[in-house]
């Protein structure tokens, strides 16, 4: 019975208008090279200023500022920011989800 319900639930989820969404807009970006390149681009930034600041050395402060611009670019641009917002409404699915499940199991426990 448990297990039924919860492939339902995930059948669900799957199924979920905001989960095919949020994978069309996943693969769109995916092929999109400009936001792709942003984007290692930044985490290469972070990695480094990371490293630099646990050395101690002050020029991460510098590469904070070249990320912090990278990042308003990435923000700026219209696929990446229907992404944002389809990833949003998708993780509220999954966040009413888990509550579904913590109710059941917290009346479960109860009895």
């Amino acid at each position: 019975m448990i297990d039924n319900s919860i492939e339902e639930l995930y059948n669900s989820i799957n199924n979920s208008t905001e989960y095919k969404e949020y994978l069309e807009i996943n693969n769109i970006l995916k092929e999109d090279k400009k936001i792709n390149n942003l984007i290692n681009e930044i985490k290469s930034l972070q990695k480094e200023a990371v490293k630099l600041e646990n050395e101690g050395n002050t020029k991460y402060k510098e590469i904070d500022k070249e990320i912090d611009t990278l990042v308003k670019k990435l923000n700026s641009i219209p696929k990446y920011i229907e992404y944002k917002d389809k990833l949003k409404k998708f993780n509220n699915v999954l966040k009413v989800s888990s509550t579904l499940i913590e109710d059941y199991i917290d009346d479960k426990i109860s009895i």
